[in-house]
C-alpha cells in the first residue's frame, strides 16, 4: 500500500542569473531560489569548504485545500517571483498596493509556528486542519497513489503543515544523487517517517556561484487507520526494489518503522539532506542500492501540539 510522503516530486530551478531555467515539471517540492542580480556573479569563497550549509528550518502553514485551485498544478507556496530574463512567475507576480513586479530576494511562504492544534479548528468560516491524520478526515488508512501530487492527494490525505527546510549547495557535486528523509517523533514514539528519498542526481550541486535550496513537504501525523510495520505516515517502499538501476524518480527505500498517533505536547522534526553515491546490485531482475555518503546536513527542530 502506498502511504504519503507528498514530497519533492521533480526538480524546478527559479534561477535569475545565468544558468537558463529548466523545464517546470508539475508539482515540485525541491525549488532553488532566485538570486539578487547584483549576487549574480559573485566569487566562490575560499573560505567555504564543500559541503551543505543549513540556512533555516520550519514547519509553517500549508496552502491546503486551495492549491487544488491553481491551474498549473504547483501548491501556492513556497513561490519566488523573480525570473530574469525568463520572465516574472505568474504564481507569484506581483505584490504591493499599487501591484509591483515582485521583486528578486522576496517570495510567498507558509507562516511558521511552534505550536500546532491536533484537532480541526473553524473559526469564522476558516478551518485550521489538525496534525492527528487519523482524525482529521484523512482517509483511513490511506491508499490513494501518487502521493507526491496535490491532485492525487487532494479530499484523500489532508495534511496540517508543510515542513520547509533551506541550505546552500556548496558540494560542487552534480552527478551523485540528492537524499532526503524527514523524521518527527514524541520521545521515542515516531508520528512520521518519510523513508529514504532518492531524488536522483544533484544536478544543482554544480552551479557557480553556489545556490540556496528549499525543500517542501506537506504533512500530518500519525497511523491514518492502518497498523504494522510502515503503516501510516511512516512510508514504506515506492520504486524500489527495481528491475533495473532507475531512471525515474523517486525511489523510496522504506525505515520499516511503525508510526503512532500522536498526542499533546512536544514533537522533534529531524531532516537529514544527503549526497551520495548509489550503487546498483541486480540479481534476477531484482536490484538494490547502498549509498556511499559524500556530504550530509542535519537540520533538527522543535514543534509543540495540542
Amino acid at each position: 500500500m502506498t502511504k504519503l510522503f507528498a514530497v519533492l516530486a521533480l526538480i524546478v530551478a527559479f534561477c535569475s542569473f545565468t544558468q537558463p531555467a529548466l523545464a517546470q515539471p508539475p508539482h515540485s517540492h525541491m525549488i532553488v531560489m532566485p538570486r539578487a542580480h547584483a549576487q549574480a556573479n559573485a566569487q566562490k569563497p575560499a573560505a567555504l569548504s564543500a559541503g551543505l550549509y543549513g540556512i533555516t528550518q520550519a514547519f509553517v502553514g500549508t496552502p491546503y485545500p486551495y492549491w487544488i485551485s491553481n491551474s498549473d498544478g504547483y501548491e501556492l507556496w513556497p513561490c519566488f517571483a523573480d525570473s530574469g530574463t525568463d520572465g516574472p512567475n505568474l504564481d507569484c507576480q506581483y505584490i504591493g498596493d499599487p501591484q509591483i513586479a515582485f521583486p528578486t530576494g522576496g517570495g510567498a511562504l507558509g507562516i511558521p509556528a511552534l505550536s500546532w492544534p491536533l484537532s480541526s479548528i473553524t473559526n469564522n468560516g476558516v478551518t485550521a486542519y489538525g496534525c492527528d491524520g487519523t482524525t482529521n478526515g484523512t482517509q483511513n488508512p490511506y491508499t490513494q497513489g501518487e502521493t507526491w501530487d496535490p491532485y492525487a492527494i487532494d479530499g484523500f490525505y489532508i495534511p496540517c503543515g508543510q515542513i520547509n527546510t533551506w541550505y546552500e549547495d556548496w558540494t560542487g557535486d552534480s552527478t551523485d544523487d540528492i537524499l532526503w528523509q524527514a523524521v518527527v517523533m514524541q520521545g521515542k514514539n515516531i508520528i512520521a517517517d518519510t523513508g529514504l528519498q532518492d531524488w536522483g542526481p544533484n544536478v544543482y550541486g554544480g552551479l557557480t556561484p553556489p545556490v540556496q535550496i528549499v525543500f517542501y513537504q506537506d504533512f500530518n501525523f500519525g497511523t491514518l487507520g492502518d497498523t504494522g510495520k510502515n503503516n501510516g505516515n511512516c512510508v514504506p517502499n515506492f520504486n524500489y526494489p527495481t528491475s533495473g538501476p532507475p531512471s525515474s524518480f523517486p525511489v523510496v527505500t522504506a525505515a520499516n518503522k511503525t508510526c503512532v498517533d500522536p498526542v499533546a505536547g512536544p514533537a522533534t522534526i529531524s531532516v537529514t539532506t544527503e549526497v551520495a553515491a548509489p550503487t546498483w546490485t541486480c540479481a534476477k531482475n531484482v536490484c538494490k542500492v547502498k549509498y556511499a555518503k559524500k556530504y550530509s546536513l542535519a537540520q533538527k527542530w522543535n514543534i509543540n501540539l495540542y
